[in-house]
C-alpha cells in the first residue's frame, strides 16, 4: 500500500515523442509501453495531433483539466469512422490502443487521466464516485486498487496509518490479500475519486 504525490509522477515521452505523461503507477514496475500489464497515468495534451498507437492495449481516457477535446476516430478496415467529442470532465471513454486516432482541442491545453491494460493479461475497471465521510473501499485478494483523487483534498485511511491527500495524488493498494481503506472529503469540502481496480486475465 503507498501513497503516491504528484510531485513523485514520472514524467515520460508518449510512444510518439509528441508530448508528455504523468506516470502514477504501472506493472511490471519499470515496464516500457511495449512490456507492461497495465499502466496509468496523466498526460498532457498541448496541441492537436496523433495519438501514440498501441497495438495490443485497451484505454480508457478521460478529461480531468481544461476545455475538452474531440478524438477523429479510424478502428481499422473493419471499422467505420467516428468522432468522439470529450468535453464534460470525469466521464471514461473507451478505445483500442492500436486504432488511428487523431486530437482537436477545443479551447487549449487540456489533462486527461489514462488507463491501459494489455488485453488477454490485465483488465481494468473505472468507475468515479463522490467521497463520503468515512467511506470505506475494500479490496479483495488478487485485485489492485488504485484511488486518484480527481477533486480534493481527501482524508484517507489505512494500515500505514492516516494521511491528507491533495487533488491529483493517489493511493496505491497492491496487497496479495483482501484489505481496506477509508476515505473522507478533508475541512468539509466535497470530493471525487477515480477507482481503477485492476486484475489479471486469462489468456
Amino acid at each position: 500500500m503507498k501513497i503516491l504525490r504528484r510531485a513523485q509522477y514520472r514524467a515520460i515521452p508518449w510512444k510518439n515523442g509528441r508530448g508528455t505523461a504523468h506516470r502514477i503507477a504501472v506493472s511490471p514496475a519499470r515496464a516500457g509501453y511495449d512490456t507492461l500489464d497495465w499502466h496509468v497515468s496523466r498526460p498532457e495534451i498541448a496541441a492537436a495531433g496523433p495519438f501514440s498507437r498501441y497495438p495490443g492495449l485497451d484505454r480508457q481516457f478521460m478529461l480531468i483539466g481544461g476545455s475538452g477535446l474531440t478524438l477523429r476516430i479510424r478502428p481499422g478496415p473493419d471499422g467505420a469512422a467516428f468522432e468522439q467529442s470529450i468535453a464534460a470532465p470525469l466521464r471514461p471513454f473507451a478505445f483500442r490502443g492500436e486504432w488511428d486516432v487523431e486530437c482537436a482541442l477545443h479551447d487549449g491545453p487540456v489533462e486527461v487521466f489514462n488507463v491501459m491494460t494489455r488485453r488477454g493479461r490485465a483488465g481494468a475497471r473505472l468507475e468515479i464516485v463522490e467521497a463520503a465521510a468515512g467511506q470505506p473501499l475494500t479490496k479483495p485478494a488478487g485485485e489492485t486498487l488504485l484511488v486518484y483523487v480527481a477533486r480534493g483534498p481527501v482524508e484517507a485511511w489505512g494500515r500505514w496509518g492516516k494521511a491528507t491527500l491533495a487533488a491529483d495524488d493517489s493511493v496505491l493498494v497492491d496487497d496479495a490479500g483482501a484489505t481496506e481503506i477509508a476515505l473522507a472529503p478533508a475541512a468539509g469540502r466535497t470530493a471525487q475519486l477515480a477507482l481503477v481496480r485492476l486484475h489479471a486475465e486469462r489468456a
